[in-house]
């Protein structure tokens, strides 16, 4: 199968210099070269840098005399992408032909061909994958932590997609378990009526309540509340009984409240599974395994040691013959591989999960499914108050999705104040929606998932700085200046590209050039905020670029074509790269 390069100009060069060795009776692997090569930290340094201490130990030579030879070979070569050669020390930085690379910008960004490079990769084709995300127990809280989940396997998805995989994303709902009981025994110990709006939350903070009860209670009535509790939960896994019909009428106004935050949010699964569904499966899959002879007995449980990946003992099922969650995870997994056909399977899961996903890999592993070696766990820290603390369900210590969204909309209509008498209700509407939405997933990617998160609405929402809100107004303000160079009768001439020759210019062009590479990589390595922070630093050039080089009072014509050209490209990238993190930014602002 032949390499796949999201970067036609650094695949020319990495090509070039695999012959140079080639010569020299040495082989390198294209692919190999070309993910050496590095784009220096400042523009004076050239579009690319290759570190030849690479080669050092096979071609017998120390790095900077590599780095020269290289300089000699590759300005022997006719290559369209290749301008002129430096070196720098062990370095050999390479920069690029401006007229090239504007014309592939302003050739592609247009007509589409950019964005649809990525799905030729055959690879990636070849794969399906399964994201499964987002995760919300029913009668719990559906609070800001859950929209970090969301957000990141939501972006995660998309950016999969946009690489040439075939995605599946899925849910898996928390819908029974000891909290589910105890959530009913307090409905029914209160006598409360149900909710006939906020189902989520008001059945989390019964659950919440049925804590500080048994907390509460002496030694003797704890004992009582426990049996009463452990009615409810065989009530259950019988699936009769007043308990079970409150169960199933109280799950299905929690999920029509999870349902209404998803649609709020633009997200979307191929499937739901449930908790539930999976739980005669897990003891199915207990007695299959055992009669397999890898879950063998220890002091009345089953389970399998997991002592050569030191690991411990991964329990299966208890002494009491019930099952865990874990096993759960294993029946659900089964599912995947099977029911779905799916090659990749991806858990967006917090951290405190780490050991549980990486006792679940490896009991997949021992159970001899191939797709266990393609098993990932993308692990998050959790999102915590301004005072620094972290949410408890158990305690009701948590600030509700619907919380977040409104105190970011109550700081975005500060904003929005001054266009009230210009804009239609309709779009007022739509604007705060955008922005509201923008604003949550951008403040919930663009933090490293491995880092903890401090919610502060008047942060997130401020119009300046590395936030989603001023991504957006940039993307507003390049549509207006489209807008009002096609008032004057001014539009973008896509081939009067060798008009720009302004630092800014450039510098700006050399951006919009590297984003399907960075979509790549952070597609690699699950990273969206690499993604996050592409986008601020394409925002901030193109600002710059708006601010020393005027597009509508350019010096000609031919000029000021070229100028709008960049404005749209730039605006067409922006809004991309803005989808693939699940943001609609506003046409106007």
């Amino acid at each position: 199968m032949e390499p796949f390069f999201a970067d036609e100009a650094k695949a020319d060069i990495s090509r070039l210099v695999v012959q140079f060795f080639a010569t020299q009776g040495l082989t390198y692997s294209h692919t190999t070269v070309y993910s050496w090569m590095e784009r220096p930290p400042e523009a004076q340094l050239g579009d690319y840098a290759l570190p030849c201490f690479r080669f050092a130990k096979e071609y017998r030579k120390k790095p900077a005399e590599i780095a020269q030879d290289l300089q000699v070979f590759l300005t022997e070569q006719t290559s369209p992408w290749i301008q002129r050669v430096e070196t720098a020390g062990a370095f050999l930085n390479l920069f690029l032909v401006p007229a090239q690379l504007t014309e592939r910008v302003f050739s592609q960004i247009p007509s589409g061909q950019f964005f649809t490079h990525m799905q030729d990769n055959p690879a990636h084709r070849a794969q399906r994958v399964m994201v499964e995300f987002s995760q919300p127990n029913t009668h719990k809280e559906f609070h800001i932590g859950h929209a970090r989940n969301v957000s990141l396997g939501d972006g995660l998805a998309r950016i999969l997609a946009y690489n040439g995989y075939t995605v599946l994303p899925v849910n898996y709902i928390g819908d029974e378990g000891t909290h589910v009981a105890k959530c009913l025994w307090e409905v029914q110990h209160e006598g409360s009526s149900l909710p006939t709006t906020d189902f989520a939350h008001w059945y989390g903070q019964r659950y919440a309540a049925a804590n500080a009860r048994l907390t509460a209670a002496t030694p003797e009535v704890r004992k009582q509340y426990d049996q009463e509790i452990s009615t409810v939960l065989k009530a259950l896994e019988s699936k009769e009984g007043e308990a079970y019909t409150l169960w199933q009428k109280s799950k299905a106004q929690c999920m029509e409240d999870f349902s209404r935050i998803y649609t709020w949010l633009g997200v979307h699964f191929d499937h739901i599974f449930y908790e539930s569904d999976v739980s005669e499966e897990s003891q199915t899959i207990v007695e299959e395994y055992i009669q397999k002879g890898l879950f063998q007995e220890s002091q009345g449980a089953i389970g399998v040691s997991l002592e050569d990946e030191k690991l411990g003992f991964f329990l299966a099922r208890k002494s009491d013959g019930t099952t865990l969650y874990i096993t759960k995870d294993l029946a659900l997994a089964r599912r995947k591989f099977q029911d779905f056909a799916i090659d990749r399977s991806i858990y967006v899961v917090g951290n405190e999960q780490n050991f549980h996903f990486r006792q679940l890999f490896a009991v997949l592993k021992k159970m001899n499914f191939p797709q266990a070696e393609q098993c990932h766990h993308l692990s998050f820290a959790h999102v915590k108050l301004q005072q620094g603390e972290k949410m408890s369900s158990r305690t009701g210590n948590v600030v509700s999705f619907m919380e977040l969204a409104g105190s970011i909309e109550e700081e975005i209509k500060k904003h929005l104040a001054k266009y009230e008498s210009q804009w239609t209700p309709e779009q007022l509407a739509d604007t705060l929606h955008k922005l509201a939405v923008g604003t949550i997933r951008y403040g919930m990617l663009d933090t490293d998932p491995h880092t903890e998160i401090i919610f502060d609405p008047e942060a997130w929402t401020s119009f300046e700085g590395n936030t989603g809100p001023y991504l957006m107004y940039s993307y507003a303000r390049s549509r207006s200046i489209l807008r009002k160079g096609e008032a004057e009768g001014a539009h973008p001439t896509f081939d009067a590209y060798n008009e720009l020759v302004h630092p800014a210019e450039l510098e700006l062009l050399r951006e919009l050039f590297d984003f399907n590479t960075v979509v790549e990589i952070a597609c690699g390595c699950y990273r969206l905020s690499l993604l996050t922070g592409y986008l601020y630093r394409l925002c901030k050039l193109y600002n710059r670029f708006y601010a020393q080089a005027s597009v509508l009072r350019a010096e000609t014509p031919a000029l000021r074509g070229a100028r709008l050209a960049l404005v749209s490209c730039f605006g067409t990238v922006l809004v991309k790269g803005l989808d693939l993190l699940g943001i609609t930014p506003p046409e106007s602002m």
